[in-house]
């Protein structure tokens, strides 16, 4: 799975105790054997940016938890070479993707894994709470809080995260039996506080008092628009395609909203492009709101939606956040439920493309967790699913430290190797890196070889990270791999035309654009290009505009000199550069 030596790194940077032998406690399961409990996990202090909220009273009789016990699937790194192979053009599996039941019938879960568990849930009585998950890699116990400590030895208290007001209930710590190491990877919600949107909130939404002129919609001069994307990445003359789905995810309550969209697709939607909308599926109890509009979804929807054109574009609205006033049901986190429940849709329905805006510090992600949201990624792929993330909008970092010392910080899911990651450029004369676009080195997953060589010839031949190379993991997987517009863009929030800054601009920009180029195979009768990687890396350079001037920075001052600059051929704060869209459109169709 890629993972590198930092994995211990992280465990100690988090506090993350795997199988100590310390809280211990006896148990029985079944047969009248006993078995002892050890800390699986413990956190010295929450992550960073989120604190205990002392004001908010949690009747844990009443408060529900609906915990996720992941079980270890089997012969992942069989399977992750069978999905690299499927994404390889040359390759002779190219392009056969899978269906679910032949991935399942892979990595299934040891059957022994799946009986353990529930003779403990049966032991704690509550065997009657739990259910397997559909796809057989997780049980899943809806319990009340207080039942959930007693079963994990566990403390669950409310934490705000100060910077948005997100309110969660999470664990510093929590055991499981010693008899099941080896039989469950994660458990979740535990020490997992959540991910955020990506897009910037040093430059959030901004009114504009006049709306724009034409000449000025497509000149790119004051906003990015959809007529002066097309200019800049030359998809003005792409044909108006009916067919594939373009997925855009939606998490934390972010609702998109049909009539702010018709607002914008009326005033800046290419000619003959004005009618279009969406579809809102909802996942895990997730709304479709009609009144409730979030700066964040409105982003993703309007840009899907104006670049994609006729192409059926699906909102999916992923519940997660807890609505309690003292009680309700706390739900996992939401990437989890997310993931599974796209890998659970037939292929007919599955998106070709999906934008995700959302992540955190990969610092503040249990491994535990990263490895199982990154496998899930890696099924998508092989499934025929090209998958874009934003890159995240604090350069290398704001606060820049691990474990007391000076680095710079990583985000995720960017630095999964199984997503495609998008960073920001800003500027349209000379475009160039956006100075809080994010880049750098994955901590935790290791580099893979589709960008071994490129990556490489970075680090023995670009002079201007020399200054700050002692603070960022030479051998992790490197991002972003691409990048696009990251700033100025107008979108409409509550009826009102405003600019927005962030990859989440930039990220369902190049999603778009990668749609179109699946439509087109689809409609040729060619796969989908599926995960992206290795044909970007390998095939596809000269469909993209190099960034040779500006970068990204970060740390707040911390470190001198902090962050990347953009340079000839890939870099840490562009990437492999911008889409040109017909160049790309000609290299699909020969792949």
């Amino acid at each position: 799975m890629f993972l590198t030596r930092f994995c211990a790194f992280l465990a100690l940077s988090s506090s993350a105790v795997a199988f100590p032998a310390v809280g211990k406690h006896v148990l029985t399961v079944s047969e009248d054997r006993e078995f002892t409990n050890s800390v699986r996990e413990k956190l010295a202090r929450p992550p960073q940016g989120w604190t205990r909220d002392e004001s908010f009273t949690l009747d844990k009789d009443t408060s529900t938890l609906s915990l996720r016990i992941h079980l270890p699937h089997q012969d992942m790194d069989k399977f992750h070479e069978l999905a690299m192979n499927i994404a390889t053009p040359g390759n002779p599996l190219y392009g056969g993707h899978l269906s679910q039941a032949v991935i399942n019938n892979i990595i299934a879960p040891k059957e022994e894994s799946r009986d353990l568990v529930m003779q403990w849930l049966n032991s704690e009585g509550l065997g009657e709470y739990s259910f397997i998950s559909p796809r057989q890699d997780s049980v899943i116990v809806q319990a009340s809080i207080n039942q959930i400590e007693k079963l994990l030895n566990a403390e669950y208290s409310p934490y705000v995260r100060t910077e948005t007001g997100q309110l969660v209930v999470r664990t510093l710590e929590y055991s499981i039996p010693d008899v099941l190491r080896g039989h469950v990877d994660m458990v979740q919600p535990t020490t997992f506080f959540g991910m955020r949107s990506f897009r910037s909130t040093v430059s959030d939404f901004r009114p504009i008092e006049s709306l724009l002129t034409a000449e000025a919609t497509a000149s790119c001069n004051s906003y990015v628009t959809p007529a002066c994307l097309a200019s800049l990445y030359k998809f003005s003359s792409a044909t108006a395609y009916t067919n594939g789905i373009m997925g855009i995810a939606g998490f934390l309550e972010e609702y998109a909203v049909q009539s702010d969209l018709k607002l914008f697709m009326n005033k800046y939607a290419t000619e003959g492009n004005k009618g279009e909308t969406f579809s809102c599926v909802s996942v895990n109890g997730g709304s479709c709101s009609s009144t409730d509009p979030g700066t964040e979804a409105n982003l993703d929807v309007q840009y899907a939606r104006a670049i994609t054109e006729s192409i059926p574009n699906v909102f999916y609205s992923t519940g997660g956040s807890p609505p309690w006033l003292g009680s309700g049901t706390n739900t996992n986190e939401p990437y989890l439920d997310f993931l599974d429940y796209l890998l659970d849709l037939p292929a007919a329905s599955l998106p070709n493309t999906i934008s995700i805006s959302y992540g955190d510090d990969e610092s503040t992600v249990p491994l535990d967790y990263a490895t199982n949201v990154c496998n899930l990624f890696s099924q998508l792929g092989a499934r025929g699913v090209s998958v874009l993330v934003a890159s995240g909008d604090s350069g290398v970092g704001s606060d820049c430290s691990a474990n007391g010392s000076p680095f710079f910080t990583t985000s995720f899911p960017a630095g999964c190797p199984w997503v495609t990651t998008v960073g920001g450029t800003t500027g349209t004369s000379t475009e160039e890196g956006w100075s809080d676009g994010g880049g750098g080195f994955s901590e935790v997953f290791g580099r893979p070889a589709y960008q071994n060589a490129t990556v490489n010839n970075w680090l023995v031949t670009d002079t201007t990270h020399s200054g700050v190379s002692e603070y960022f993991n030479h051998s992790g997987r490197a991002y972003p791999d691409v990048s696009a517009q990251a700033t100025d863009f107008i979108i409409y929030v509550g009826g009102s035309a405003g600019a927005v800054d962030g990859t989440s601009c930039a990220t369902p920009t190049f999603a778009s654009i990668i749609q179109l180029l699946n439509s087109d195979r689809l409609s040729n009768g060619q796969p989908g290009l599926g995960f992206l990687n290795p044909w970007l890396y390998g095939n596809a350079t000269s469909g993209l505009k190099d960034i040779t001037s500006g970068g990204n920075s970060g740390c707040d001052g911390s470190i001198d000199g902090a962050g990347f600059s953009a340079v000839a051929g890939w870099d840490p704060a562009t990437g492999l550069g911008t889409p040109l869209y017909t160049s790309l459109l000609a290299i699909s169709r020969a792949t």
